[in-house]
């Protein structure tokens, strides 16, 4: 459902005479419907130039040492920001006589696609959204000074949610059920009695497949004493998808073997839930450490000496 333009604010940065009205007309809408709308949630503004006759308005690309480039962005100090590159259609390509260069415009109208993210903050229900769009415009006889214009639309936001305790301590990790990496039927209470590491991974986090090695040494090192790891293959944390083609399983597997992560790993099926529900993780790596009932004792940071905390525990 598409939202209606509810605002838009406009401000100069030059002074136009009042006898030329401006030949740009700017309306936006957003695809972000009407449900409420939690951090990281992403949707589309849609940013319409309707141009006067005889007018260009220049695209995003437009060459130095020409008229001025369009210019959107999304201005500091509210709960959204910019999710991505700007989409707009391919323009009109020209070479201009007055300003001896190749000029690239749309006449008529474009509609720019704007991806936008929302970010972490306590804003809760209707919530506007500003975008702002920097643009010259000139026709075969004049250029008028480049002018700044500010669109506004309402975007539903959810109530923050509530925090877990410290870095999640203290809290009860559930008996999920998980499929393992070589197609098996798993729970996570069969590591009842001992400590594990549930290491939050995914393949396209270097950082995550970086530590893989090291994590290899102390697997080795203190298996015997009770110490076990569970990676969680968090492939589509954070992204609209729910499940992972086979291609991309594949490559998991591959890359975990490769890495030495030869531990019990979660598919994704399993995996983000636990990550977006339970922890709330917004970020990879993650790494948290969950006592023999089940319990976390901590989050482990890349600052953290993990060796040292796993020979204080299994001593």
């Amino acid at each position: 459902m598409l939202v209606p333009v509810l605002a838009v604010l406009a401000f100069f940065s030059t002074g136009v005479s009042q006898a030329q009205p401006d030949p740009i007309q700017w309306t936006i809408k957003s695809d972000a419907g009407t449900s409420p709308l939690a951090a990281g949630s992403k949707f589309n503004l849609m940013l319409t130039a309707t141009i006067g006759d005889g007018w260009h308005l220049y695209s995003l690309d437009q060459a130095p040492g020409g008229p001025i480039p369009t210019r959107i962005g999304i201005p500091d100090g509210q709960p959204f920001k910019l999710g991505g590159e700007i989409d707009s259609p391919a323009p009109h390509t020209q070479f201009d006589p007055v300003f001896n260069i190749e000029t690239q415009y749309y006449e008529e109208s474009v509609e720019f696609t704007v991806p936008i993210v929302v970010d972490a903050s306590d804003a809760k229900g209707a919530t506007p959204v500003k975008v702002s769009a920097r643009y010259q415009t000139c026709n075969s006889e004049k250029c008028l000074p480049p002018k700044v214009v500010t669109l506004s639309t309402d975007i539903q936001l959810a109530a923050k949610q509530a925090a877990l305790p410290p870095k999640g301590a203290g809290v009860q990790v559930p008996d999920f059920a998980f499929i393992d990496f070589q197609g098996k039927s798993r729970k996570f209470s069969e590591f009842r009695g001992k400590h594990v590491l549930m290491d939050f991974w995914a393949t396209w986090c270097g950082p995550c497949l970086a530590d893989m090695p090291r994590l290899r040494k102390l697997y080795d090192k203190y298996k015997a004493q009770g110490f076990e790891i569970l990676g969680m293959d968090s492939e589509t944390l954070g992204q609209d998808v729910n499940e992972v083609d086979k291609e991309t399983f594949e490559a998991a597997k591959k890359v975990a073997l490769a890495k030495g992560a030869i531990w019990t790993h979660a598919q994704n099926a399993a995996a983000v839930p636990i990550a977006d529900k339970v922890f709330n993780i917004e970020s990879l790596p993650t790494k948290i450490l969950v006592d023999p009932q089940g319990k976390v004792i901590r989050w482990v940071t890349d600052k953290d000496d993990l060796e040292a905390i796993l020979a204080s525990l299994l001593k």
